[in-house]
């Protein structure tokens, strides 16, 4: 099963891993190895904050990376790999447990869940165990609180899922949105008879107390904001822009890819239809018709199940909610914040079947058709990745190693003047400091977006090389004409 799973991960991903240092990648790698404006010394990981982001568990892990792979991009994207197929297999578990044995169905699943392109971050990006090592943390936690149902006389499931809470929300703080929920399936999940207080609401309130310790490191001792989204954003109310984000991440979970091409390739709803639109819609349609024949299903043969089994989807929906708040306050929605509630919405699937006794076949069915419907969907869409910003600024930064680092068309340390998006200089390129880690040495960019600022800024630095970079193609020599 391992084996299958990892198989079907590296086909799906490979074509799209970069083969240098871009971007953040870049910038942190730098920040960590010569810098040490990144976390660069153990002890920081737990007394300072970077970024405005206190994630001691992921910046632990980036600095051993980054201690034994130096700037080798292969160490750390075989890690993300190794991990993604962790996540996975930890799916497939769940799936098991949830569905109660049926490896057909927890196969088909873990195969939707590895394959989605919701993963594409964490297993494609350097800094990508900030996603992976949270979902990990995540993902066991949904283990342990499920056999916390199951066995409520076992005290050991509600704290090992408080143990993996902590270390979840200790590598991505985006998790700390789910702490009521939790704290209210461990509180009910504990038997009653022979327990006291403690037992029964010990978990629960150290769900509560991690979550108070965690912001009160952050704004008393590290005297930082408590939220801090993407790009250091600090998260608002912004009423138009939260419900626009929410209908993106509501309408991507459940099939409907949508957002901005940077950010989720291309939209099959509310944009103009490209070839294939049609086809990716019906597939959206036919995961969603699944999934309400699931849980209709699994609803309706469930009135016998013991402990609240049959409410496992408003969990489901209110931990996909919880889930979901933090992205849509900060200033977009990128899929990779998509990817537990993913993770929950597939596993109603597994519990429809578990709640089946001996009428499986239905929901099996289903169950099949949904998963099939979601890799096609997504085979489908791979090929807008390019339009995503990561993918496409990889591509940028391979390019320029290529024709101008590799081929050595400039002097080293020369300045460069490029027809190209201030992206490329300014994020993919970190403003020249690419040079720096593939030549040695930092060279000085000038981006022109228009035909008339290139022509612009040749003649203002006369003395600098000119390329003109062809998207996702090559970056060629400009003409001698200024």
């Amino acid at each position: 099963m391992i084996l299958i799973l990892a198989a079907a991960s590296y086909w799906r991903f490979i074509p799209w891993e970069p083969t240098v240092f871009y971007g953040d990648d870049l910038y942190n790698i730098l920040a960590t190895l010569k810098d040490h404006e990144f976390i660069s010394e153990w002890h920081q990981a737990f007394t300072a904050q970077f970024y405005e982001k206190y994630r001691p568990v992921f910046e632990l892990t980036w600095l051993a990376l980054a201690k034994v792979f130096q700037f080798d991009l292969r160490g750390f994207l075989a890690f993300n790999f190794c991990l993604h197929v962790l996540n996975a297999t930890i799916f497939f578990a769940i799936s098991m447990l949830l569905s109660k044995g049926n490896r057909l169905a927890s196969l088909a699943l873990a195969l939707a869940f590895a394959c989605s392109r919701f993963a594409l971050y964490q297993v494609t990006v350097a800094t990508g165990p900030v996603e992976g090592l949270a979902l990990t943390m995540f993902l066991l936690v949904v283990a342990f609180a499920v056999m916390a149902c199951r066995q409520p006389g076992e005290k050991r499931w509600q704290w090992l899922a408080v143990i993996a809470f902590a270390l979840c929300v200790l590598t991505h703080e985006r998790y700390l949105s789910i702490t009521p929920l939790l704290a209210l399936t461990l509180a009910l999940s504990r038997s009653r008879q022979n327990s006291g207080a403690f037992d029964r609401y010990g978990a629960a309130g150290a769900c509560f107390a991690i979550a108070l310790l965690n912001v009160l490191i952050k704004t008393v001792l590290l005297h930082s904001a408590f939220f801090v989204g993407t790009g250091a954003t600090h998260l608002d109310l912004n009423v138009p822009r939260i419900i626009d984000q929410s209908e993106q991440a509501l309408l991507s979970v459940f099939g409907f890819n949508y957002g901005p091409d940077y950010l989720a390739g291309h939209s099959i709803v509310f944009d103009s239809p490209l070839p294939g639109d049609d086809l990716a819609r019906a597939l959206a349609s036919i995961t969603v018709f699944c999934a309400l024949v699931a849980t209709i299903y699994g609803f309706t043969a469930g009135k016998q199940s013991p402990n609240g089994q049959r409410w496992y989807p408003a969990f489901a929906l209110m931990l996909i909610i919880l889930l979901l708040v933090p992205p849509v306050l900060t200033i977009h929605v990128e899929q990779r914040w998509l990817y537990a509630p993913l993770a929950i919405f597939l596993s109603i699937f597994a519990w429809s079947i578990g709640l089946a006794q001996g009428r499986r076949l239905v929901p099996t069915i289903v169950c099949l058709a949904a998963c099939a419907s979601l890799l096609t969907m997504d085979i489908l869409l791979s090929q807008y990745i390019p339009n995503i910003f990561f993918s496409s600024s990889a591509t940028a930064a391979r390019l320029a190693k290529r024709d101008i680092v590799d081929t050595h068309a400039a002097p080293i340390g020369a300045e460069l003047v490029l027809r190209a998006s201030q992206d490329v200089c300014g994020w993919a390129l970190i403003k020249g400091r690419f040079f720096e880690l593939y030549e040695g040495t930092a060279r000085k960019l000038y981006c022109a977006d228009t035909d008339d600022t290139f022509a612009a800024l040749r003649r203002e630095h006369p003395l600098a090389h000119a390329f003109t970079y062809n998207h996702g193609v090559s970056f060629s020599p400009a003409n001698e004409s200024k």
